[in-house]
């Protein structure tokens, strides 16, 4: 992975979003500043875009601290875009946190000038895509690609017993001591479990040792069930028997319940022919009342027959007559309805009029504010462009400050070297410390003297003119400064102010249009008014004309009504003289009805004496007492046959449970083989659990790749340490320890070989120790990702130059020279500012009231 640019926008001490790095030409470079100006910061950025997570976070030594206290304290979100190179494709993350905790994550991949989202649907799935594509996770992240004086100290510092726990950390190898854990809890489960698979077994075989008992009931058992149905089977027969017989007799009583239910029902019709016959002499005499008023009702329907003729002679009239009134209410109804149009038309213009006064008056309004907001605007903008000024005039005083400051840093240390010089004279015997010739005498050593002190004077006097100057030009970066901060407040008035503006253009818009509508809507008004007086006069004639219609009509109403109510008062004859005919025929018929009557009556009667002595020839009382006898023969029957079912039921019952017992013991033999193989299987289980154990264990895989791990780190530190030593120092691990007792123990014991022999790690500090750390520390990183296959070309070195002499820094940037073919991009964070003129590209990191921010110089 090549780092190509990153963004920090909000994160910790950094507020804007100027605050950003083009890696794509930086090789070899320092991240220089003060102690807390936020150098590390840039690192934790680059940390959190990839992983999500932070540094401070892992190491634990402050506490956990929540991610959003991270954000800066001025700002609601803070938001990391960083870039990067990896396998010949170029990506780009987003990641952003607000102070609620919130997340987001954007991944692209980059084509050309274009972005291309390649996000998964979740956060979390985005990061899982994220780290698959780096190839390594964020341990692996800290310990290679990212090395910080603190997690080397972790490694170095610990005891030698400690020490190994530690690189196994570093290596990831936790996972074993998981996979040991979960082997133990899992042949702790087996054993639990083949300790209830045996008891299982002890129960099945109890069960086994029924079996010859249960058998031997079983045949006694059966030998009553045979005897028990034997029984049944000659009861059930003459039960059967008593069944038939009671069956004849009831079939008898039967015959004879069919008879005297057929007499009552033969009394029943002739009842209701009797109720028959007397309605239909009823109704028949009704019948005859009527047909008295015969010759009345005639009368009445011809005096009906002539109304009716005159009503149909006046129909016509009548309706014209009705068609001429309604089409005048219709004229007067249109009339008025066009009179109230009218008015509300002529209202509309009235209100339409007063709104168009108004309309006019609010846009003078609005056009007097417009010309006030321009105004506004122009000063406003004369005021940035001061702005504008102040900022090129700042940083034009920023670069003065800059140069004045070297130039500052020059005289200083040219007074610093005279002063020395000076000391120097007066404290030599004979020889110029500057140039090393022979001083011949006191005379010429107080010439060179008051020459130093000529010097002396001219550069304190460039110092205090330098200084001087420094504070005029501070002092003026301040005035411009203090004048700058107003530009915020500035931007947001003029963008208030454009909105007014555009605000009040939109509402004379507005008005403009409402003007035009107001206007075009009097006028169609107008014309609506022009059209409703033509109409009201239209149907002023057409009333007229009605009018005179009537008159020549010259029809009586009043006499037409009267007609119309005496036709409906005789239209009831006209049903009456209808009814005359049908009651004739219901006459006739009735008088045949009560005839026919009279001879069924008469028919039935006869029957019900037939039936009579019918009944008289069955009705015996022997049948009676023969059937009570047969049901109490069936009952007793019954009774013995339920007892014996009862005791078979038992018997059959007891064989029913047996024969459980006996599928129970089927099934203990099964489950007893079946219980068999499950043991087996679990003590080969136990078996290979045992195997992982003892390979997870202290002794196993892990020590295993220790072992392999630790020459490999040792070569590779070997080789710096040459560089940083002048091939003085060499390095060795040991694994094993021997103890007072003879006792064999795994410990991880770190020994420096140099030309006065072998010594403990623990026995060196200052300059030394820093190299040997060094050297450890990259060949730490290198074989981190070489085991993880990954392609991080990209090496971080946080502090740790604070211990070494000029020749110890010397050795130092030969060594990381020596390395950067093998890295892409080697970022040194330091406050040590003589370590700056080491490095051919630097990032500044410097503080002020505004916050953090970077120069790339």
């Amino acid at each position: 992975m090549r780092p190509l640019f990153l963004r920090v926008e909000n994160f910790k001490s950094y507020k804007d979003t100027q605050n950003e790095i083009d890696f794509s030409n930086i090789k070899v470079a320092c991240i220089i500043g003060k102690n807390g100006n936020g150098k590390s910061s840039i690192a934790e950025a680059i940390a959190w875009a990839l992983f999500g997570e932070f540094e401070r976070l892992q190491t634990g030594k402050r506490g956990k601290v929540a991610e959003t206290e991270y954000i800066n304290s001025h700002r609601d979100y803070m938001q990391v875009e960083f870039e990067f190179e990896l396998n010949k494709t170029i990506y780009k993350v987003v990641r952003r946190l607000d102070r609620k905790g919130k997340k987001y994550l954007s991944l692209f991949v980059k084509k050309g000038d274009s972005l291309i989202p390649i996000n998964e649907a979740t956060y979390t799935q985005t990061q899982v895509k994220l780290q698959n594509i780096l190839g390594i996770d964020f341990n692996v992240f800290l310990h290679s690609a990212y090395l910080s004086q603190k997690r080397t100290e972790d490694f170095l510092l610990s005891s030698p017993e400690d020490r190994r726990e530690v690189l196994a950390k570093i290596l990831n190898l936790s996972v074993y001591d998981r996979i040991n854990e979960l082997a133990k809890e899992k042949r702790k489960e087996i054993k639990v479990l083949l300790d209830i698979k045996n008891r299982e077994i002890d129960e099945e075989n109890k069960i086994l040792s029924e079996e010859e008992s249960i058998k031997s009931l079983v045949a006694d058992l059966e030998k009553k069930r045979i005897t028990i149905e034997a029984e049944l089977n000659g009861l059930r027969n003459r039960l059967n028997a008593f069944i038939s017989q009671r069956s004849e007799i009831e079939q008898k009583l039967d015959i004879l319940n069919q008879k005297k239910n057929e007499m009552i029902e033969l009394q029943r019709k002739a009842d209701e022919i009797r109720y028959k016959f007397d309605a239909a002499r009823k109704e028949l005499l009704k019948i005859e009342e009527k047909l008295k008023e015969e010759d009345k009702i005639t009368a009445m329907v011809k005096e009906y027959e002539m109304i009716k003729e005159k009503v149909e002679l006046k129909r016509k009239d009548y309706e014209k007559y009705l068609e001429l009134k309604n089409k005048m209410v219709l004229c007067e109804r249109d009339i008025k309805n066009k009179i109230d149009q009218k008015k509300i038309f002529e209202k509309n213009i009235e209100e339409s009029n007063l709104q168009l006064n108004k309309e006019t008056s609010e846009i003078s309004k609005y056009e007097e504010e417009m010309k006030k907001v321009e105004v506004e605007i122009s000063k406003v903008e004369n005021e940035l462009g001061k702005v504008k000024q102040y900022k090129q005039e700042q940083e034009k005083k920023r670069e003065e400050i800059v140069k004045h400051e070297k130039l500052l840093e020059v005289v200083e240390n040219k007074l610093k070297e005279l002063a020395s010089s000076y000391r120097l004279i007066e404290a030599n015997q004979g020889r110029c410390p500057v140039c090393l010739r022979q001083i011949n005498g006191q005379e010429e050593k107080e010439h060179i003297k008051n020459e130093i002190a000529a010097q002396g004077k001219e550069f304190k006097q460039r110092r205090d003119s330098l200084t001087k100057k420094l504070e005029i030009l501070r002092k003026e970066f301040s005035e411009l400064e203090e004048k700058i901060k107003n530009e915020e407040i500035l931007r947001t008035r003029e963008k208030k102010l454009h909105g007014m503006l555009e605000n009040l253009k939109a509402k004379i818009d507005q008005k403009t249009q409402n003007i035009s509508n107001l206007q075009n809507s009097i006028v169609q008004v107008t014309q609506s008014i022009k059209f409703c007086e033509e109409e009201i006069e239209r149907l002023k004639e057409e009333m007229t004309y009605l009018k005179r219609e009537i008159s020549i009509l010259s029809f009586d109403e009043n006499y037409y009504t009267q007609l119309l109510q005496r036709e409906k008062e005789l239209e009831i004859y006209q049903r009456l003289f209808s009814e005359l005919t049908v009651n004739k025929v219901k006459a006739e018929n009735l008088k045949k009805g009560i005839l026919e009557y009279q001879e069924q009556e008469k028919e039935i009667l006869k029957k019900v004496e037939d039936l009579k002595h019918e009944i008289a020839n069955l009705s015996t009382f022997a049948h009676a007492v023969m059937l009570e006898k047969v049901k109490s023969d069936i009952l007793t029957c019954e009774s013995k046959i339920k007892n014996l079912q009862e005791s078979l039921n038992s018997v059959l019952k007891e064989l029913g449970i047996l024969e459980q017992k006996l599928n129970q013991i089927e099934e203990a033999k099964e489950k007893l083989s079946r219980l068999e193989s499950e043991i087996e299987e679990m003590k080969k289980k136990i078996e290979i659990y045992d195997i992982i154990i003892d390979i997870t264990g202290p002794d196993g895989i892990k020590n295993e790749i220790i072992a392999n791990t630790l020459p490999q780190i040792r070569d590779e530190a070997n080789k710096f340490l040459k560089i940083l030593t002048n091939g003085a120092f060499s390095i060795d691990f040991k694994t094993q320890r021997e103890t007072t007792s003879g006792k064999t123990i795994e410990t991880l014991q770190i020994e420096i070989s140099d030309a006065s022999g072998t010594r403990n790690y623990e026995l060196f500090s200052g300059g030394e120790l820093f190299r040997i750390n060094f050297a450890i520390r990259i060949a730490l990183s290198k074989v981190l990702l070489k085991r993880s296959g990954a392609s991080i070309r990209m090496l971080i070195l946080d502090e740790g130059f604070g211990s070494q002499d000029e020749e110890g820094k010397d050795h130092i940037v030969e060594c990381l020279n020596r390395i950067k073919d093998q890295f892409d991009t080697i970022l040194v964070i330091t406050h040590i500012e003589d370590l700056m003129d080491a490095f051919d590209q630097k990032i500044i990191v410097k503080k002020d009231m505004e916050g953090s921010k970077i120069f790339v110089v």
